[in-house]
């Protein structure tokens, strides 16, 4: 065989096997690459770094394993700078029935992770409340913009295996009465939802957005317009997040450079190989017709 057709006659089997090892092996380590934060993950992160302990914010969850790649380490970036800042949060969703169920899951690892580190977690009631699943995100918003109390006053929650109470009775979110009295709100997803809530009270709160690669550049427009005081889009914002994590923390013995880190790694070898296996191919097919003449 010549060598073009030794090139074109890899197995199949063989490239996904190449594929697999070399996607899999970075998951396990993490490998830093040179970075600049854009700039509106750098306004992202020293906006939620900003606050202060005590402070009060809501966190719209709306994503769920199907963009897991990208919210999750998100999610797990956000609530490691609030639990360290000592800011009180509320979580609501809007767009999957399972997502108060994931973010619940995280809030799990993320107090498993701080008893490791020797801190207290974060409890149920007193620094954070669920306040479930709303099946109509333009409603819920209307309805925020209107007043928070009447939107969410329903709800129910209690600490770990307690009673459950009116959500407004909590430490949380006792003292808030309008989405006004908010010190930030913050909308984790991959889909339109950010923009639902934007449109409906951005101007009465600050607002800040996690979202996947593919809605980063639509919501980056209203970052632009000051909307948005930050914006996280994708496994590159969630990196410039674990990187500013990292400088700010140094030293202190805390998980900073996690998800992001591994996964943009991972995905800047998966596209190497994609890339590998074009010129491979095309290589081959040049070097086969030439011999062929």
């Amino acid at each position: 065989m010549t060598l073009g057709e030794k090139l074109l006659s890899i197995k199949r089997e063989t490239l996904f096997m190449i594929l697999i090892l070399a996607t899999s092996i970075p998951l396990f380590f993490n490998v830093t690459l040179p970075n600049q934060p854009k700039p509106e993950a750098i306004s992202f992160f020293e906006a939620a770094n900003g606050l202060k302990e005590g402070d009060t914010v809501i966190i719209q969850s709306d994503w769920t394993e199907g963009t897991r790649g990208e919210s999750r380490g998100s999610m797990d970036a956000l609530l490691r700078i609030l639990t360290r800042r000592g800011v009180k949060f509320a979580i609501l969703s809007v767009a999957d029935p399972q997502a108060p169920e994931v973010a619940r899951n995280v809030m799990a690892d993320i107090n498993k992770e701080r008893a490791k580190e020797g801190k207290q977690p974060y409890r149920k009631w007193d620094d954070w409340v669920e306040l479930g699943f709303f099946p109509n995100g333009e409603a819920l918003g209307k309805s925020i913009s209107a007043n928070l109390r009447n939107a969410v006053g329903s709800k129910l929650d209690g600490p770990d295996g307690g009673a459950k109470k009116p959500v407004f009775e909590s430490p949380v979110l006792k003292d808030i009465k309008l989405i006004s009295d908010v010190d930030m709100y913050f909308v984790v997803t991959g889909t339109k939802s950010i923009i639902i809530a934007i449109e409906r009270f951005a101007k009465q709160t600050k607002m800040a957005g996690m979202v996947t690669g593919v809605m980063g550049p639509e919501t980056y427009n209203y970052y632009v317009s000051g909307q948005l005081v930050g914006l996280v889009a994708g496994l590159k914002g969630v990196y410039d997040v674990e990187s500013q994590m990292a400088e700010t923390y140094k030293g202190e013995g805390e998980v900073n450079l996690d998800k992001g880190t591994k996964y943009i790694f991972t995905l800047h070898v998966g596209i190497f190989l994609l890339i590998l296996a074009v010129v491979i191919g095309n290589v081959g097919v040049f070097l086969t017709r030439g011999a062929k003449k």
